[in-house]
């Protein structure tokens, strides 16, 4: 499966101004590493016809600041923040108590007004900006232009001291977890990479019959396009963020409501687990319900990707009939065998033929060597330990964050063999004796 990851480049962490009354000295500085492009609103001309360079600092404000605190809708930062991040955050009730707080966080130059980095801040744009976001930050820029021009020559303003906390009261982790961008990314580690498993029904180039017994709305996957993908399962509630887990991206798949696809995944299981883990996240963003670093999810320390390649178990006892089995695969290495697994698989086993068969997936510690080499979906050939776990108890079912662990061992088997791709060209072993 090809895949293309096709980020938003945002603000930066340091891309967002932080300051309060007691801490002035945190104003951040704009044009990080990560930043977003400078805009060509800063070359821009404002043509608004209803003011001209005789216009009060104040009729400015009240015209052209103020609606963009009193408005509902969001400002053009919620192009790169999913939440955390507003305009409106930097503008208080009154033009003496903005003026004053933003001078004081640094965020407007005195001497240099077009310079101010304020400025710079609405400014930046992604790589690829929406049209709509466009026009609305062409309206903030001007808007703010003119009136730090205005402000920086009313000798009362300068004089003014009424300083109030501005920006985002969020930690700048928090913030930094809600950009578009590192959402995308958590996308496509949880989501994307397995969507292999929903090709033939939905993807656009595997799925003609189904779109003729069902319609267009099944090919919610966009080829090469994680973002699109994204975009369109949002749009068509397959993501139930009043209810993560009654989600259809999860229900249908497990089998919880019909689903013409069959079984794909079952509660607790590995796929299960990283959907959830996008779901719930992505849930929290939206709900803002991260108020501290602390609450933010940990990053799971393996990274995976589905591949094609099969793994069958033949003489699997007949009582551990839809109990789910995981495979953990460990290769043969200088000192032994190797301390983490580097595929893995599950599913629940077919007592009624004594079987279980399902493909791997390629898994490594994150930022390791083998971690940059997955994406090539290849095994490398040659001699593996094969740990089999079977979670007798049902614990998975009760708790789908729960582990298969040593209590759950069943047993392990040694092999050798060249890992061919494809259903037809499956890796078989037996079951161990018990």
């Amino acid at each position: 499966m090809s895949m293309v990851l096709c980020c938003v480049v945002s603000c930066s962490q340091s891309d967002v101004p932080h300051a309060n009354a007691q801490s002035v000295s945190q104003a951040a500085s704009i044009g990080g590493e990560s930043a977003g492009q400078p805009s060509s609103l800063v070359e821009s001309h404002d043509e608004s016809p209803q003011f001209t360079s005789n216009d009060s600092s104040l009729a400015i404000f009240e015209k052209r600041i103020l609606p963009i605190f009193q408005s509902a809708k969001p400002s053009s930062c919620a192009e790169c923040h999913l939440s955390g991040v507003d305009l409106k955050e930097y503008i208080r009730p009154t033009q003496q108590q903005t003026f004053a707080s933003l001078v004081s966080a640094g965020l407007i130059d005195v001497t240099k007004p077009d310079e101010s980095k304020i400025l710079t801040f609405i400014s930046r744009r992604p790589e690829q900006p929406g049209l709509v976001s466009d026009e609305i930050r062409q309206v903030e820029f001007e808007a703010f232009r003119a009136w730090v021009r205005a402000a920086v020559s009313d000798s009362t303003l300068i004089a003014d001291k009424d300083v109030q906390q501005i920006g985002p009261q969020l930690s700048d982790e928090v913030i930094r977890h809600a950009r578009k961008d590192r959402v995308l990314a958590s996308f496509v580690e949880n989501v994307w990479t397995e969507v292999g498993r929903c090709s033939a029904c939905h993807s656009p180039d595997q799925n003609q019959k189904q779109v003729k017994e069902h319609g267009e709305q099944v090919s919610w996957i966009t080829l090469r396009d994680p973002q699109a993908t994204l975009n369109y399962m949002l749009e068509a509630d397959l993501i139930d963020t009043d209810e993560p887990e009654k989600s259809l991206l999860l229900l249908k798949p497990t089998m919880q409501i019909k689903h013409g696809g069959g079984q794909k995944m079952v509660i607790g299981d590995r796929s299960y687990k990283q959907f959830r883990r996008f779901i719930d996240d992505y849930t929290a963003i939206v709900q803002n319900k991260y108020a501290t670093s602390e609450q933010l999810p940990e990053q799971s320390n393996e990274v995976s990707v589905v591949t094609d390649i099969w793994f069958k178990i033949e003489g699997v006892p007949a009582k551990y009939d839809k109990m789910l089995l995981q495979v953990d695969l460990y290769p043969q290495t200088d000192s032994g065998w190797s301390e983490y697994r580097v595929a893995t698989s599950d599913r629940p086993v077919f007592g009624g033929g004594n079987l279980w068969q399902h493909s791997l997936s390629l898994t490594a510690q994150r930022g390791t060597n083998w971690a940059t080499q997955i994406a090539a979906v290849k095994l490398p050939s040659g001699k593996y330990l094969a740990k089999l776990y079977i979670d007798q108890t049902g614990k998975l079912q009760k708790d789908f964050t729960a582990e298969l662990n040593e209590q759950d061992f069943v047993g392990q088997v040694e092999l050798e063999s060249q890992w061919p791709a494809g259903y037809g060209n499956m890796t078989i072993v037996k079951f161990p004796a018990e």
